[in-house]
């Protein structure tokens, strides 16, 4: 066995993406996605990345990571994929992992795997603990009738495209970025979510190669944004992506947020996709009735793993 460095060259990046195929085909890589959120890193983020290789295949990969999504202070993310042929391999790999994690001194390491993955039943061997699980669900639109669901709008309400909007326009994008803030401080965490800086969300947000401006719709009163959801591009075939979906508090109750994934849903059909993907918070009951209602199908949780304090360095005795 031979662990090297990852090059973030695009043979690297094709290489990550064969391994992930084989680790879990069901979950293949989103390599477009990938690729941005390297380029879109904080200058301060920790990234290190390795790739495994037996006889010369590679045939897995590891990382540890400041956690993109939500970067708190002393936290970094671990995981890894291994080709099935070779998952036992991660018996040797994980001490290799923690002694490169530990001249980062992090106060807590953390994983997201899937239920049904062996990284889980691996990880929890190793001490991590579940702190929070979400469901990934899928619609079958060559099912989906919204007939039922349609109701008319509020009066003095919109919904448009982010596309129809001045949407590259910094005072709009200002705008966005307040109501997103707002609606990311009641989605159901572990912890409350820590935003992106404006500069950061807005390079990460409007340079995504998966952005979809016409599947991107938001609830306006006027010219006052009060809900959005967000359709992507997928690396699936035939399927969209769901981002953020919500209301502000204001406006909820009065069937906002439904219509915005009818809305989506419509749009999603006219783009010629099968499947819509989303993801909740398995605590997020109204988000959770609206998909069910729907007719969003769960697939196995996404777990989020935790382990604290993290694990001292092999060799480095507990005792003062």
């Amino acid at each position: 066995m031979q662990i090297r460095p990852f090059s973030f060259s695009p043979a690297d990046y094709q290489t990550y993406a064969a391994v992930r195929r084989a680790a879990h085909p069901e979950s293949p890589l989103d390599l477009a996605g990938l690729e941005h959120l390297d380029r879109t890193r904080a200058q301060s983020d920790v990234l290190a990345r390795f790739v495994v290789e037996v006889g010369g295949e590679a045939v897995g990969v590891l990382e540890y990571a400041t956690p993109y999504y939500d970067p708190r202070p002393g936290v970094l993310e671990v995981q890894y994929y291994l080709h099935p042929r070779y998952q036992a391999l991660e018996r040797a790999l994980w001490p290799f992992l923690l002694e490169r994690v530990a001249p980062h001194q992090p106060q807590m390491l953390q994983a997201s795997v899937r239920e049904d993955w062996p990284q889980y039943s691996f990880l929890t061997a190793q001490g991590f603990a579940e702190v929070e699980r979400r469901w990934v669900s899928v619609l079958d639109l060559a099912h989906f009738d919204p007939t039922p669901l349609a109701r008319p709008l509020p009066p003095g309400l919109t919904i448009q495209p982010l596309s129809a909007l001045p949407w590259q326009e910094e005072a709009f994008q200002r705008d966005l970025y307040a109501l997103e803030i707002e609606l990311l401080g009641d989605v159901p965490s572990a912890q409350p979510i820590t935003p992106w800086p404006f500069e950061l969300w807005q390079e990460r947000t409007f340079q995504d190669p998966n952005l979809l401006p016409d599947g991107f719709f938001l609830a306006l009163e006027g010219a006052h944004l009060v809900g959005l959801t967000m359709l992507f591009k997928s690396h699936r075939p035939q399927t969209l992506q769901t981002g953020l979906t919500g209301v502000r508090q204001s406006h909820r109750r009065r069937g906002l947020a439904l219509a915005l994934k009818l809305r989506a849903a419509e749009f999603a059909r006219a783009y010629g996709a099968r499947y819509i993907r989303t993801s909740n918070h398995q605590t997020n009951r109204p988000m959770l009735a609206i998909n069910e209602a729907l007719g969003f199908v769960k697939e196995p949780a996404t777990v989020l793993l935790r382990l604290s304090p993290a694990p001292q360095k092999p060799g480095q005795s507990g005792s003062q």
